[in-house]
């Protein structure tokens, strides 16, 4: 199940995946950025202004009528955080070809649209048409200011920025409000011109019946300029741990303790690492599923997570404010234990056989089949399904405790309520 890669050239790429085991083709376009405090929230407005509508749609519902009529295609657009890029993602869906009975024209149509929704958008007096602009800036700060709405999210949020706060990770995907704020009209359409000349792009597409894709994607009225070379990811050795609390209106706290790792994407053993996140909280029988929430009762939910482009491993949990100390201790105990090889057969078959289901059920969704490539996009470096499946089978017991070495507390952080007793 490889991508077969297509170069377009000027710094466009795209990778498909031809088959019949889907009924739709999905295509979707990534264009790559660094993440840059000056550029954080123009890029996440973006997405959301092209989608108003085209230069032939120009508006929400001109597109949305023109998607009903290509047999209820879709497209959309949306800003993805990976690693320390920040990548526009655009999407397009439709039935496949040959199941229409004008299915090429249909094709035609609505990747000439899609096209259009990237490169042709609504323009007023040479830049993004002025009620668009002001209209999404808005949405895009109510969008910002509501995370505090979802107090999980918040605190993870908090955690990220005060771990990485000199390093471009710690900023959030749609930018702050300051930084929204401070956007002019002017700004984003010349940063926007400026991405799709610049900015590395590339185009993924699944299903069956692709064979004209290449030549219809090349017809896109791209203009490029030189393709900008993205830095490599900021790594950080030797930390010294912080612990920070913040109070807000809640009842229940959410601690977030962040850690750093020595692996990374690239690293040989980065699957072990992997596997050592499985057994420390990824799942129901995780290790601290098992200690934190059922047999010492601290947490309404506990887990962990690995974003393998920075190797940062994200615990958290749901706690009584009282709770607060124990649950630390017990989290930094199950870490220990894991650095002393302290797993058991079960831990590790489980946790192979949850991480491979996992990816199974990726190849089976042809969205989520495209976005598990984003991580080997930002190290060059694709791989197929059947590499990572063999990769987890072959991590050891040994592999997975020399991986949980490296792992380092750098932040611990606590939102609770005002009178929480800590």
């Amino acid at each position: 199940m490889d991508f077969i890669h297509h170069p377009l050239g000027d710094g466009i790429n795209l990778y498909m995946y031809e088959t019949d085991k889907f009924t739709t083709i999905t295509v979707k376009v990534f264009v790559h950025n660094s993440l840059a405090s000056d550029t954080v929230a123009a890029n996440a407005l973006i997405p959301m202004i092209l989608v108003r509508g085209t230069q032939s749609y120009p508006t929400s519902m001109a597109l949305a009528q023109k998607m009903e009529h290509l047999y209820g295609s879709a497209l959309g657009a949306d800003v993805v955080k990976i690693g320390e890029r920040q990548v526009l993602e655009f999407y397009f869906d439709m039935v496949a070809p040959d199941l229409l009975p004008d299915g090429n024209q249909v094709l035609l149509e609505g990747l000439r649209t899609f096209g259009q929704l990237i490169t042709q958008p609504v323009l007023e007096n040479g830049m993004f048409k002025q009620d668009y602009f002001q209209q999404e800036k808005t949405n895009l700060g109510k969008w910002v200011d509501g995370l505090i709405n979802d107090k999980r999210s918040y605190a993870i949020w908090r955690a990220t920025k005060i771990m990485c706060a000199d390093e471009p990770f710690g900023l959030y995907k749609y930018g702050e409000r300051e930084q929204i704020d401070q956007l002019s009209l002017e700004q984003v359409y010349q940063h926007y011109r400026h991405i799709m000349r610049t900015s590395p792009i590339d185009i993924f597409a699944v299903g069956p019946s692709l064979g004209a894709l290449p030549e219809l994607l090349r017809s896109w009225p791209i203009e490029r300029a030189q393709i900008a070379t993205l830095p490599e990811v900021t790594i950080k050795q030797h930390v010294t741990p912080r612990e920070v609390q913040e109070t807000r209106d809640i009842q229940q706290a959410v601690l977030v303790m962040g850690y750093r790792t020595a692996q990374r994407y690239t690293s040989p053993d980065y699957y072990a690492l992997m596997v050592a996140n499985g057994i420390l909280g990824g799942y129901p029988h995780s290790k601290l599923f098992l200690n934190v929430r059922e047999k010492a009762s601290l947490a309404y939910y506990v887990g962990s997570s690995l974003e393998g482009t920075k190797g940062i491993i994200t615990v958290t949990a749901g706690i009584a404010p009282k709770s607060y100390h124990k649950t630390v201790d017990i989290i930094q105990e199950q870490v220990s234990l894991l650095q002393q090889g302290q797993i058991s057969d079960d831990e590790l078959e489980r946790t192979k056989i949850a991480l491979i289901s996992g990816i199974q059920s990726m190849i089976d969704n042809p969205g989520s089949l495209i976005d598990r490539n984003l991580i080997g996009l930002v190290h060059n470096e694709l791989r197929s399904p059947k590499t990572v499946i063999a990769s987890i089978n072959a991590v050891t017991k040994q592999q997975v405790q020399a991986a949980a070495e490296g792992i380092q507390l750098d932040t611990i952080y606590c939102l609770s309520g005002p009178r929480g007793e800590n």
